[in-house]
């Protein structure tokens, strides 16, 4: 069996070596990697070394952008192995990275150290611009720092996107770095509209993503996926998750982020154009992203108060529990599922019906009703148990 490509085993001298080698080959296996996945299920032979000719042509394409970035990659932003201990499966978190421009988030997640000597202390294995293929920069077999709570057993990826925007005295549109002074292109804003946001008492406005990006969120989901298939409990598209299911201060991705029709696509092999999904979501990507670093001091997705790497400190929400844990409380509550420690089908409905019934009564924990058992749902499944 083909084993994921891992560059910690070489030095830096003889990975570029490797980068340059098969250049044009990687660049056409790629190109045929995500032609194929659009339209039938991938051998995992298959998916690992198309995905290991990502990872080499990713990180040709950042030496093509910039030497000085290419002097800081790969990055060392990462736990050796941690994947690869993890026993209960493996989740999937979606991100946004809060800025406009894949390089700044790329320098960002680099092993450049900071003016105090040290990391910036956040990475993730996948960016993914507005257009084109994802960058793949933290082999699967590594921990990313992107989440205290599921670093240890999830992948991570980025997207680019602002996130919340607002306008100024000027009416320019701007996003968040130094208080949203920060002005949105006008190559942006002619393909990708602020669009209004209204939950509650709560309105805001947000830019899409474009059709091509989430075509190809859903094509590396299902690569993915067929790499873990000789291991298909490893990873299964109900741990396909987001990055506030597991902490209630991230925005991300939002409500204009599709992603359970986005999973469900990634779960199946038709081609994407037959579903609605990019109809629905037919917003065009920018021709082209500013390439200057405007923001590579800082990236408000991951500012310097922001918990990340594992020995970061968290807020006051409660860790994640541990797959058998929660089926430990919810076959206490009379829910019927194994404990096992995998996440199933059946121990996520448990999750939502259990997540439904709460809501039904006088709580001060409202969950959203979603099978995804994030920290909100583990606080109420604490106290359900102390009420036994």
């Amino acid at each position: 069996m083909t084993e994921l490509y891992d560059f910690t085993k070489l030095t830096p001298k003889a990975f570029w070596q490797k980068v340059d080698k098969d250049a044009k080959a990687n660049e056409q296996t790629v190109c045929e990697l995500f032609q194929a996945a659009n339209t039938r299920v991938l051998s995992p032979d298959e998916a690992t070394e198309g995905l290991n000719a990502l990872f080499l042509h990713s990180h040709w394409r950042i030496r093509a952008h910039s030497k000085k970035l290419a002097n800081v990659y790969p990055t060392k932003q990462l736990t050796k192995n941690r994947l690869l201990q993890a026993t209960d499966g493996l989740w999937w978190v979606d991100h946004f990275t809060a800025g406009i421009n894949v390089w700044s988030t790329l320098n960002w997640f680099s092993a450049q150290k900071n003016k105090a000597g040290k990391y910036n202390g956040a990475s993730t294995h996948f960016v993914l611009d507005y257009t084109g293929y994802p960058f793949y920069i933290i082999p699967l077999m590594h921990g990313a720092w992107h989440e205290p709570r599921r670093n240890r057993d999830s992948i991570g990826i980025e997207m680019v996107n602002p996130g919340v925007v607002k306008q100024d005295h000027k009416g320019r549109w701007c996003y968040w770095p130094k208080g949203y002074t920060q002005v949105i292109p006008k190559e942006i804003l002619l393909k990708l509209q602020p669009q209004r946001i209204t939950t509650g008492n709560r309105s805001e406005f947000r830019l899409p993503f474009p059709a091509e990006q989430i075509r190809n969120n859903v094509l590396l989901k299902r690569i993915v996926l067929a790499a873990y298939g000789a291991d298909p409990q490893k990873l299964i598209i109900g741990r396909f998750s987001q990055h506030s299911d597991w902490r209630d201060t991230k925005p991300d991705m939002g409500l204009l982020w599709p992603l359970e029709d986005v999973n469900s696509a990634a779960a199946d092999t038709f081609p994407i154009e037959q579903y609605s999904l990019l109809s629905k979501y037919d917003t065009e990507a920018p021709v082209n992203t500013p390439d200057d670093m405007t923001d590579e001091t800082e990236n408000p997705e991951y500012g310097t108060d922001t918990p990340t790497h594992d020995s970061d400190p968290e807020d006051n929400s409660p860790t994640v529990l541990e797959m058998s844990k929660i089926q430990l409380i919810l076959g206490m509550l009379g829910y019927r599922v194994a404990v096992d420690g995998q996440f199933g089908p059946k121990t996520r409905d448990a999750v939502r019906r259990f997540q439904t019934v709460w809501n039904n009564r006088d709580s001060e924990i409202p969950l959203k009703v979603d099978g995804i058992p994030g920290p909100k749902t583990c606080q109420a499944l604490l106290r359900a148990e102390k009420e036994l």
